[in-house]
């Protein structure tokens, strides 16, 4: 992602909670009872973790199972909500 502080504040403004955060480097969100986790971090970094090229090619949408409906992150990534 290009500013992990902006998403990171998209996603406290969509009623995430932060469970851990260190500045504009990484952030962890809470989600009680779930056996995902959503972390930001910077796309360079991402990437390096993965071993892949940082320009990217691929899906940039997220299905959850939630009622807060259809919304585009900071970074263009589009979350649909299904039902459970």
């Amino acid at each position: 992602m290009a500013d992990v502080k902006a998403t990171k504040q998209f996603y406290v403004d969509h009623g995430f909670a932060v469970g851990k955060s260190f500045g504009s480097k990484y952030v962890e969100f809470d989600l009680p009872g779930s056996h995902l986790k959503l972390a930001l971090y910077s796309r360079r970094a991402a990437a390096k973790d993965a071993g892949v090229d940082p320009e990217g090619t691929g899906s940039h949408r997220v299905a959850v199972a939630s009622d807060a409906g259809p919304f585009t992150d900071p970074d263009g990534f589009v979350w649909e909500a299904t039902s459970a």
